[in-house]
């Protein structure tokens, strides 16, 4: 017998007797570049057999004072059972040999979590020592290696669970983190992080769309919240190791967007301001200066899975809280500042980059129509600017003609806060279909349950509810208020906001005057869009631009509209009235505000004092309609393609780019 076979033989038989060093001599053993399959598969047997039933019933027993050879063995199969996987010569046979025991393998899994893991009378060391083998093990239960075997293990009962547990465990003692490596533990340090397999069952489940919902929340009570917070101090306690562990922070953020698919867990994660957290990733892999090409290729792909979390949920449910959010947080230096990582990316891909550029040239644009997000934009750029040593975007670099849209457009908006406190008009009107009084900002009460509407009178107020059709728009806007979807935008931003519309009227006056005049004396009807860059701006007459459909409960917003047209039509005041609509980004919850006003006030140089009293004018109505339905998911628009009609031939379309010779901030968009 050779002394290879016979070194061999002995640490059998030692593991045959329940010996621990002979885990950790078969380990090593199997581990050398001269080992043979047929040696690796003898290891690998005698090895499950220390983890058999009859095993696992001494324990329960006291028979074993405690299992941790078992735990060791679970350990040295992890260490070397993925390279032999990884040969498609010997594949079929290990995989055979694991899936025909996994039944047993379940058992033992389940038991150490159970009463040892989470078990507070258990020593340190032991609960620690079981932690890693069920970590360790489970990590050779992914895709990459057991292919079209994993199923499973997903679908067996309790296991997604325990994982999920075990990384929530490592949030609540950080003696569990995977992130410690402690000597006092038998074995070798942990072998795979826990944040890994999660990321690769989850992207299991997501191409197969078997989300095993009901196993991931279990161990946080079908608590979306408590899931969340975990997720979230992962990131953070990841984020805060010297030196960073570039991978850790990649599971942990493709983690966090997978998560965020189930909306019980993303809202929370909004609510958590996991935004501002991600914008701090971002911050902190920009100035990160590793030495080799692996490692510049990781902090690229890092910044590029953060931008894809900001970019798929920063629209989420109101979108403008999460855009002032990232803004408040200091994204935009640190967005500047990613351009010489684009090339560290495989085959410099666009698709990798592509979250980066609509929020540069399209996402935060579009946002500049609300006064608080503009001055942060403004502020930040600004001061950019005001920093020689700020690295610009090179001209011919991927990131100019983004960063370019992103500034020009908010330094041309920005002229309007020149004139932010001057004293303008702002009009209420009263919802009450049998009024429709207008009024001068202030002097109408406030719906105190949606907080959108006004009325002149507790008359109109219950008119409105009981008859009007109030009653379910405002108890849906409550509702999803209450659930963290809708939030309410400021007065200053509507106030700033009929700035921006004034604005890009007169801009346009000409032509919509011009347009306007072939439909005379009927009401002509000017649609804004500000939900794209640039913005799009049609003209045309209630026929030819008919109120479109936004979702399932714009009935609300037809009547509204009805009714604007019925006032134009009936108008006793001279002159021709304009009905304008205006689409607003607000994310997956869509706005848009309704107004009639007289023609001439979109007239460069209007002086209201001209009219008698133009707050309390007959011709005028103005009323926000927000979306009280299901929200829009991402992948969808704010609205249908419907609504952008005003493209079509029926419109005298005019988009910014056909304008010579303007300063609208879209022009450069």
């Amino acid at each position: 017998m050779s002394r290879s076979s016979n070194e061999l033989k002995n640490i059998l038989d030692g593991l045959s007797q329940g010996s621990f060093d002979s885990v950790a001599s078969a380990t090593l053993f199997a581990l050398r570049d001269d080992c043979t399959f047929p040696d690796v598969y003898q290891i690998t047997i005698a090895l499950y057999g220390t983890i058999d039933s009859v095993h696992l019933q001494q324990v329960k027993r006291g028979l074993i004072p405690e299992p941790m050879q078992q735990a060791l063995a679970f350990r040295g199969l992890a260490s070397f059972m993925p390279f032999w996987l990884g040969r498609s010569v010997y594949t079929a046979r290990m995989l055979s040999t694991l899936t025909s025991r996994w039944p047993i393998i379940r058992e033992w899994l389940l038991f150490l979590g159970a009463d040892y893991v989470f078990k507070d009378s258990i020593d340190r060391t032991m609960r620690i020592l079981a932690k890693r083998a069920i970590v360790d093990f489970l990590g050779i239960c992914r895709h990459d290696t057991l292919g079209d075997s994993l199923p499973i293990v997903l679908s067996s009962p309790g296991i997604v669970s325990l994982l999920f547990s075990l990384w929530d465990l490592e949030t609540k003692d950080r003696h569990f983190s995977s992130c410690v490596e402690d000597d006092d533990i038998p074995g070798p340090p942990p072998i795979i992080r826990t944040p890994a397999i999660l990321d690769s069952w989850m992207c299991t489940f997501s191409e197969t769309e078997t989300w095993n919902w009901h196993e991931i929340m279990r161990p946080f009570n079908n608590d979306g919240a408590r899931i969340a917070a975990a997720a979230l101090d992962h990131l953070e306690h990841d984020l805060a190791q010297q030196p960073v562990d570039y991978d850790l922070i990649i599971w942990d953020i493709h983690l966090l967007t997978s998560l965020s698919v189930n909306n019980t867990i993303r809202i929370p994660l909004l609510m958590q301001h996991s935004m501002q957290k991600t914008a701090g990733v971002i911050a902190t892999m920009v100035s990160q200066r590793p030495h080799s090409i692996k490692q510049r290729h990781l902090v690229a792909k890092a910044i590029s899975y953060t931008c894809w979390y900001i970019r798929a949920y920063i629209e989420d449910t109101d979108g403008l809280p999460w855009i002032s959010e990232v803004l408040e947080a200091g994204l935009l230096p640190s967005l500047l500042a990613v351009e010489p990582w684009v090339k560290h990316l495989k085959d410099n891909n666009d698709e990798d980059w592509e979250p980066l550029w609509l929020l540069l040239s399209s996402i935060f644009p579009k946002y500049a129509i609300f006064r608080s997000v503009l001055k942060v934009m403004g502020r930040s750029i600004k001061a950019l600017n005001a920093v020689k040593a700020v690295d610009r975007p090179k001209p011919d670099g991927p990131m100019h003609k983004h960063w370019s849209t992103l500034e020009a457009l908010v330094m041309s908006r920005l002229k309007l806060l020149e004139t932010d406190d001057v004293d303008e008009a702002h009009v209420d009107s009263c919802q009450s279909s049998k009024c429709n009084k207008s009024g001068a900002a202030g002097t109408f009460k406030r719906c105190a349950g949606c907080l959108h509407v006004h009325y002149c009178s507790r008359e109109c107020q219950i008119y409105d509810w009981k008859q009007g059709g109030h009653q379910t728009y405002c108890r849906g806007i409550q509702a999803r208020r209450a659930k963290g979807i809708m939030s309410r935008i400021s007065t200053r931003d509507l106030r700033f906001l009929d700035r921006v519309i004034a604005s890009d009227l007169s801009c346009h006056n000409e032509r919509i005057s011009r347009t306007a005049a072939i439909h005379a004396p009927g009401p002509a009807v000017v649609e804004i869009d500000y939900t794209c860059i640039p913005f799009r701006i049609g003209v045309g007459c209630t026929e030819s631009l008919p109120v479109p459909d936004t979702c399932k409960c714009d009935q609300l917003m037809q009547q509204k509209w009805d009714t604007m047209v019925e006032l134009a039509r009936n108008s006793k005041t001279p002159g021709q009235k304009l009905l304008i609509r205006t689409f607003i980004p607000c994310g997956s919850a869509p706005k848009v505000k309704l107004q009639l006003i007289p023609i001439k006030r979109i007239i460069p140089g209007y002086d209201p004092s001209q009219d008698h009293d133009p707050a309390e004018a007959s011709d005028t109505f103005d009323h926000l309609y927000s979306c009280a339905g299901h929200s829009f998911t991402i992948v969808d628009h704010s609205y249908p393609v419907e609504t952008l009609r005003l493209m079509t031939k029926e419109m005298d379309a005019l988009t910014i780019e056909g304008k010579a010779n303007t300063t609208d901030p879209a022009q450069s968009a």
